[in-house]
Formats: structure tokens, sequence, C-alpha cells
């Protein structure tokens, strides 16, 4: 027996007031001697043995009215498999946790399996008697505010309407959610019900349970829907490979595809969409239980921002088989160049800008040339990137703004002064951005008759991808060194690589991650004095994609999981004040006010619901683009086997659980195992009966008491 309100029994204690009330109101009777009457002693003491029998039959059932009483109010129960008392069955409170993620889509013999699942959840309703509660957990969503509810039609509507969703369920989270409703339950019968496909990675769980997540008198049953083979193929992985992106320039697209069915996939088709056209295709094939990875170069037809996905043609999961992902292709970068006047400058915007005087050609730079007083006064939070020919002049305020400016994400592209006068370059402006200061100078600005070459180049720094023609893949591409009369002997650490080093171990080009910023440091000014490095045909490219490698930025494409919680931070360029959409595919919009902080807006991005390309925008204007895809592990559809079951139980602590079969009658069987019986009705009913009792007894008490005082 088990009492839904325990804390009543301590009100059993009143039952000693009848018997203290008893023993208070004991009267001894008065002897007096008759000598005429003594025949009538017996008589006397016959009916006076009655009337203590009949009085301590009073006691009792004074006694037991209050028991009942108070045993009525701790409701007290006990679950029976027999069912000879009628009309007793217990309230009940049950929980249905609902796995809906996409996997549920997948279909056998009886059909769709969330719609076997959402069938056998309205069948578990119509179990529900008036007075009973239930309500309705689901895997994909367990931390959405629930509560039981005796509304059952509108239960069984709100399941009616469960839709699939792409975000990946988490049964131990779905299962918690349910122990937390039912430890406010009062009902004696507490039941949690799980309607799963039995997925193998929904029973992982890294977490173990200090404490069971239900009572003893808690009972779990899994209703699984689904069998047979569950083979799946799916696009894994989806990502852009170039770390610079150009106008009119390759862009590398890798793929995973996998298969997780126990048959070879051959010959399947692989296709690259680029703003909804389809861009390049091939065909692949996978071992059962593999992977393979699929490469294309694919060349954007417009800048700005590009979204694209990847997809494998259709199979029993479609949902799995396209990847998003997106980056962006600068219409035109902001940069600002300085100290101008002298030679160097000018053959830097020369190699920005080859076609600067003919205004049909498409200008990738926009270069703000600035001398040394408009350089101290510059905003630099409007560039993209700074170019400095040089440090001479330039003040410790200024130096200090500009490094603070580039850790906090900014991009800079550094050359020592064309003068030779490098003392505030080295020891004042590379220290304050944590670039190992020079150890020394090689050569000399007078003398051309003797120079030092390239000597080690690394060719895997994305400043090299795609600028070289294709050779035989063991062959290293030829670069035709530039002949370095002066030279600052840079040195690399673990924070500066070191892209292009000379024949005497000194860095002629350092890339240098400053805290969030970077910056490419060049060991030679472009002046002809220095070296004929302006002259050589790397010059141009090498300046170029430098600009377009320093102004990508590392969050272009946010990748995230449907379901997923995200902040994307700003820079201050924008206005606060501006109204900032997210716009999803399908025509969705969100409003989302940022948070201003000192590094900037920060937006929060929560729990995206559908996987695609989403844009954070204001107007016109593009901010930032989100790539949301699927988890990849709801793709594997294999069948956790009974002995994983078991441990992902055992982990949370639940042991009173009954698995039923995928195709037995889901009312008979739980009618099987649950009968619960509530006994307070029969607690009031045998108080009252005891009072009814009382009544007649008292009364022949007082009559019988009268009789012989009389």
């Amino acid at each position: 027996m088990q009492f839904l309100n325990p804390l009543y029994l301590i009100a059993l204690a009143a039952a000693a007031i009848p018997i203290i009330l008893h023993l208070l109101n004991l009267r001894r009777t008065r002897v007096i001697e008759f000598s005429t009457l003594s025949f009538l002693k017996e008589l006397q003491k016959s009916r006076i043995r009655k009337l203590k029998l009949k009085q301590w039959l009073l006691l009792a059932l004074r006694t037991l009215i209050i028991i009942f009483v108070v045993l009525a109010f701790t409701r007290p129960a006990l679950r029976t498999g027999f069912g000879f008392l009628p009309g007793t069955s217990a309230k009940t409170s049950a929980v249905i946790v609902l796995d809906n993620s996409f996997s549920m889509l997948t279909s056998d013999e009886h059909g769709q399996l969330l719609k076997q699942a959402r069938q056998k959840a309205t069948e578990l309703v119509d179990l529900m008697e008036a007075g009973d509660e239930a309500a309705l957990v689901l895997t994909t969503a367990p931390d959405e505010n629930v509560d039981f509810t005796a509304a059952l039609n509108a239960l069984r509507g709100e399941i009616e309407d469960v839709q699939p969703s792409y975000a990946h369920g988490d049964y131990r989270q779905a299962l918690t959610a349910a122990g937390a409703l039912l430890a406010q339950s009062d009902n004696f019968n507490k039941e949690v019900y799980i309607l799963t496909d039995r997925q193998r990675s929904q029973y992982v769980s890294d977490n173990d349970a200090r404490q069971p997540l239900f009572g003893a008198g808690v009972r779990v049953f899994v209703l699984p829907v689904g069998d047979g083979d569950q083979g799946n193929t799916a696009v894994v992985e989806a990502e852009t490979r170039n770390a610079i992106f150009e106008r009119d320039k390759p862009v590398d697209v890798g793929a995973t595809v996998r298969n997780l069915s126990s048959n070879a996939l051959g010959g399947s088709i692989v296709s690259v969409f680029l703003g909804g056209e389809r861009v390049a295709q091939q065909t692949v094939d996978v071992e059962a239980g593999g992977f393979e990875q699929v490469n294309f170069t694919v060349v954007p037809k417009r800048a700005g921002w590009i979204d694209g996905f990847v997809e494998l043609e259709d199979d029993r999961l479609p949902e799995d088989n396209r990847r998003y992902f997106g980056f962006y292709i600068p219409e035109q970068l902001n940069v600002l160049l300085g100290p101008t006047g002298g030679r160097d400058a000018r053959l830097l915007s020369l190699a920005l800008n080859p076609a600067a005087a003919d205004p049909d050609v498409p200008q990738s730079f926009r270069i703000d040339a600035a001398d040394r007083g408009a350089l101290l006064s510059a905003n630099l939070s409007r560039y993209d990137v700074v170019v400095l020919t040089g440090a001479e002049g330039l003040s410790d305020a200024f130096i200090q703004r500009l490094a603070s400016w580039v850790r906090d994400g900014g991009r800079v592209m550094l050359f020592p002064d064309a003068d030779g006068d490098i003392d505030a370059w080295s020891t004042v402006l590379l220290p304050q951005l944590g670039i190992p200061a020079p150890a020394g100078t090689t050569g000399s600005l007078a003398e051309g008759s003797s120079f030092v070459s390239f000597g080690e180049v690394d060719f895997d720094h994305p400043l090299f991808a795609n600028i070289f023609a294709q050779t035989d893949m063991q062959d290293e591409p030829e670069i035709e060194s530039p002949r370095l009369y002066h030279s600052v002997r840079l040195r690399g650490d673990e924070r500066a690589r070191q892209v292009i080093s000379t024949r005497a171990g000194d860095a002629f080009l350092l890339d240098a991650r400053v805290d969030d910023g970077r910056a490419l440091v060049f060991g030679v000014s472009p002046d002809l004095a220095w070296s004929d490095f302006p002259m050589k045909g790397i010059f141009v490219p090498l300046v170029n994609r430098g600009m377009f490698y320093l102004a990508a930025r590392d969050d272009n494409a946010l990748a995230l999981t449907v379901g997923e919680n995200t902040e994307i931070t700003i820079p201050k360029t924008v206005p606060g004040d501006d109204l900032f959409e997210l716009r999803g595919p399908e025509g969705t919009v969100q409003r989302i006010v940022p948070k201003t902080l000192p590094s900037g807006l920060v937006f929060p991005v929560e729990s995206p619901s559908a996987p695609g390309v989403y844009t954070l925008a204001t107007g016109d204007r593009v901010l930032r683009s989100i790539a949301v895809n699927t988890d990849p592990v709801e793709s594997d559809l294999a069948r956790a086997d009974a002995e994983l079951r078991e441990q992902f139980f055992a982990r949370l602590g639940i042991a009173n659980i009954a698995e039923l079969g995928a195709d037995v009658n889901v009312q008979q069987a739980v009618a099987q195992v649950r009968y619960g019986v509530e006994l307070w009705k029969y607690m009031l009913g045998l108080a009252l009966l005891c009072a009814l009792l009382e009544m007649l007894v008292a009364r022949d008490v007082k009559r019988e008491e009268i009789n012989i005082e009389g």
C-alpha cells in the first residue's frame, strides 16, 4: 500500500483523544447494601458487565472514526492485478515522450513512422478517464514549457498537429523534463510512454545519473515504431576550402558523402548549387558503411554574399541529402594607404589598381591615399585593410590606436620605410603588434651589386592557392626570385608564419596573427632601391591576394546546426539604431535587437528551426551569412540493440521499464501492467459506518446507565 499524502499520517495521533476521554470519564459504582435486596446483586453485576462491553465498543468505534477519516486524507492506494473493486481505478498522470526528429519521416510497411507514433499516442490518450491528466513532451524541444492537462480532446489535437523537426532529438533531456513534471503530481498512477524509432544515436548518453530521474512507482513504457533495414545515405559535410575569395576566381568546395546502409552506393549524382543554380556535378561511389570525399571547383558569377549547397540525389530520407554553405566575395575593398609621397606608395597604388585610368574596368580596391597628417586622424574602422609604408613620423598615440584596432580584428599590410630608416618601424610598430623585432638589416641601399634571393616558399599558404597553373602534383611551382639588395631580417615564431624565406634564413614575408586581427609584413619596401621585387611577375598577384587574404573574415559564413544558438558580433561601423532582421529560407523574417558592447553590436541568433542559408541584414545591406544544417548523427538510422537500450536507461536510473512490441495492441498491453486502486472513498465509507454504529451504541449505553443508576 502507498499513501499519496503521507504527511496526514501525523493526524493519527488524534485517535488517542477518545481513549484519553474514556479513561478520564471512568466512574466507580457506589455500593449501597440493602439487606432485603441481596437477591438483585447478581442481576446488577450482569448489567454492569454488558455496559462495560458496550463502552469499550463505543471507544473502539470513536477511535476508528478518527483513524478512517485521517486515512482518507492520506489517500491510501494499492496496485493490484485484480479488478474486484469496481469503479476504483486510481487517477493517472501520464507523460507522452514523442520523437519527432526527421528520422521519423522514413516509412515501413505500416506507413510513415511519425504517423504511426501519433496514432499510438492518440490511443494512449483514449485510455485516460475523467480525472486523469497527461502531457506531451517532444524530443526535439524538451525545454519548452509543458504542463499536465485534463483536457484530453485538446491533447489529441496537439498530438495530431505534431510536425517533424530538423533538430536532433534528445531523449535524456526529454525524460528529465518528464521526471520534473511527474514530481509535481499527486496522482497514484505515474506513467511515461516513449514513442521511438529506437535510433541508435538517441540512446547515447555521456552523463551518468547521480540519482534516478523517476520515483520507484513511475512506470516507463517504450512503444517502438518501425522495423527492418534502416539504410541511408547523406551529405554530412560541405565547406569552402578557400581562404581568399575574389571576383571571377575559382572557389574550392568539398563535401563528404556517408553511406549508412549495408549496401554499396554506386554512381550516385552529387551536385553543387550556387544561388539556386546548378554549377557542377559528378558521380560518387561509396562502399557500405563508408565515407567518400567529393571535391568541386566553381567560379561564382557575381560578388557579394553567395549561398550554396551540395545535394545528393534522393533516397529514403531526402532531408539529409542537402548541405548548405556560404561565403562572401567583396565587391570592393576599402584600403587606407599611407604615408604617401614616395615612390613606394605609387608602386603599390599601381599594383592594386593597374587599370585605374579606365573607368569601364571594375576596380577591386577603393584606395584612400593619406599623408602623415591625414593618416594620424583617419577613422580606421572604415577600412578593410590599412597599408603602411614605414612608421617614420607616426606618433606613439597613432601606433597604439592602430595596434588596438588590429587586435580587435583589423588587418594591416606593413612595408619598411623606403628611405631605409627603420628604427621606429622595427622597435615601436612591430613590437606593439606582438611581432618579433627584426635582427637588423642585410645589404645596402647604396650598392646594387650584391643581393640575396628567395629560399624556401610555403606553397601550402592560402596566398598561393590557385595562383599557379596546374602541373604535376609532385612538382612544386617555380617563382622567379627578385634580387634583394637591402632587406630587413624578419624572424617568425609560433604566431608569425614565415611564408617566404630568403636563402639566408630570414623571412621575406611574415603572416602574423595578432589576437583577432592579422598582419602581413614584408622585409623590403616596394621601392626599386631595395629590390627589383616590384618588377617581378609575383609582385602584383602577391599584393592583390594579400589584400583579399587580409580582408577575409573567419566568420563570414557561420556554420550552425538546427536548434543551436550563437551570437554574431558586428563592428561599430553599423549604426545600432538600425532595423536588423534575420532572413531565412522560405522568406522567413525575424527581427533582432542587438546588444551594444565595446567590441561592437552583438546579435543573438536563437535556435534556427530549418536548414538553409540565413542572412543578418539591415535594409539592402547584408552583414553576415549563416549556413544552418541538420545534425549528421540524425542521419544514422541504425537501431539500438537491447543491450545499448538497457545501458542507456540504467545510466538514467530508470529501472521500472517495459518495452512493448512494435505490433502489439497498445491499450491491451498497457491495461495488463497498469491497474491502480485508491482507497480513500472506502476509508470515508468506513468512517461513516462507524459513526452510524457509534450513534446506535451510544444511545443504548445511555439507556443502560440510566437503568442502572435508577
